[in-house]
């Protein structure tokens, strides 16, 4: 690629530049109105004011995947995020012009924000006195607030799109699976065996074993796939009374599928046959399939009521850990607090709804940020009221992260989480700023890249990787 740079202040400027292009309007009061919806993502609006300077877009760019990242982690920081990058950026310009070398001011603010973020992580405080207060700033609407609180005490909360117009909340018993079914009536099953399989059956015979162990005992089927001979033999034999099964195409695809099929297993007591087990030797006896206390099948989803055990309750405990992984996205956390709520046994579920589906995008996003806010200050606590206050600076470098907690955070009392991993971040991109030897943009594909371009090969993601 043809490539341009550009050194060291003349570099810096125009990073600097771009950081406070997109800081300025993240830090304005109100919402962010972006082609007919109200967004909360700042890589959103970055993408809509990158320009024709491509320093300026770096700087944007730069800014914007910090940003996102506090959002994507605790849930909001947007406007807090962006305010205290804005105020550490002028400071160090500042500090810069003044003479004071920039790779050791870059030090001394990592430092500083290193101690203050100790600190805060001692003095967390349980109380939250507050919540509500931030949760009405994230939710809009105090009655969306009463109802997130409400389904925090109940468990996990999941939030689901409503096709209804008012937001509702339902305490669902049991784990819901979402696939169709294939085979059998609309019922409610009470003490039925349950067989989970990730292979796809299309012979009848690989099942008649068990279905004869099993005699009248309903049996609930979970399958990838049921098709052919298979499924033409069950409706006839259900129809006919000749057996009592349920029969249910596994939901999702890949990962999400897989999770879906062990969560189940673990929650009824078995295990996820597949191409070669006993299901395809026809060894398979009723003693080895799951047992369900009741489910309830419908025509494009189910809820089953299992047994919580030790084995769900480690299933749980190694899930949070990956919740807890600094690497899981907000939106990969939301999915798995949804699996611990259906291996819990009871189910807060919120139903976000309204007129339009934007409308209920937006507030189901809302609800998201909220639920996700609240369990950050129930696991990690809040700061207290004036803590900035009680924190003394002698170095320059704690002078600029003090002023940008106190005017970012104005007083306010927010997660413990949130103050810790906004300092740490944020500190953490102004210092990669101050520390800048040359900017480098790409301004066109030289011959190499056209004649690779000409044979089908994507220019872009192999250089994207070439640490350009």
């Amino acid at each position: 690629m043809i490539r341009e740079i550009l050194y060291e202040e003349t570099g810096r400027k125009k990073l600097a530049e771009g950081m406070r292009k997109l800081c300025s309007i993240l830090n304005c009061d109100g919402g962010i109105l972006l082609n007919g919806s109200y967004i909360m993502s700042a890589s959103s609006v970055a993408r809509q004011i990158e320009g024709e300077d491509l320093y300026i877009n770096q700087g944007i760019r730069l800014a914007s995947e910090g940003i996102t990242e506090i959002n994507a982690r605790i849930g909001c920081g947007t406007k807090e995020a962006a305010a205290m990058l804005l105020i550490q950026l002028t400071a160090c310009e500042q500090m810069a012009a003044a003479g004071i070398n920039p790779v050791y001011l870059a030090q001394e603010i990592k430092k500083a924000a290193g101690r203050m973020a100790d600190k805060a992580e001692k003095t967390a405080i349980r109380d939250s006195i507050h919540l509500e207060e931030e949760l009405l700033k994230i939710a809009g609407e105090e009655e969306l607030v009463e109802m997130v609180l409400q389904a925090m005490e109940a468990g996990e909360v999941v939030i689901k799109d409503s096709m209804q117009v008012k937001t509702r909340m339902d305490i669902i018993k049991g784990m819901t699976v979402g696939g169709r079914l294939l085979a059998g009536m609309p019922a409610t099953l009470k003490r039925a065996h349950v067989l989970v399989t990730n292979r796809s059956i299309s012979s009848f015979s690989d099942l008649l074993p068990l279905l004869e162990k099993l005699g009248s005992c309903p049996l609930f089927l979970v399958a990838d796939e049921i098709e052919g001979e298979a499924l033409t033999l069950l409706k006839t034999n259900i129809a006919n009374r000749r057996i009592a099964v349920w029969a249910v195409k596994a939901p999702g695809i890949g990962k999400r599928k897989a999770d879906m099929l062990a969560d189940l297993a673990v929650l009824t007591g078995t295990k996820v046959y597949g191409e070669y087990d006993l299901l395809a030797r026809g060894e398979l006896s009723p003693e080895m399939l799951g047992l369900a206390e009741s489910i309830e099948v419908r025509a494009g989803y189910s809820v089953v009521e299992g047994r919580t055990s030790e084995i769900s309750a480690g299933r749980i405990a190694g899930i949070r850990k990956v919740i807890e992984d600094p690497k899981t996205n907000f939106y990969d956390q939301q999915v798995l607090r949804e699996r611990i709520a259906w291996l819990s046994g009871q189910v807060p579920v919120i139903y976000a709804g309204g007129e339009t589906t934007v409308e209920v995008k937006a507030k189901k996003l809302r609800l998201e940020y909220a639920v996700a806010y609240a369990q950050s200050v129930k696991k990690y606590g809040m700061m207290p009221e004036g803590f900035a206050d009680s924190i003394s600076v002698k170095t320059a470098g704690e002078k600029i992260v003090l002023e940008g907690i106190r005017k970012s955070l104005d007083n306010k009392v927010v997660s413990a989480e949130l103050f810790v991993f906004l300092l740490r971040k944020i500190t953490s991109i102004t210092a990669l700023w101050l520390t800048t030897g040359a900017v480098m943009v790409s301004t066109g594909y030289d011959r190499e890249d056209r004649e690779l371009m000409r044979g089908g090969v994507d220019v872009e993601r192999l250089r994207a990787g070439d640490g350009y």
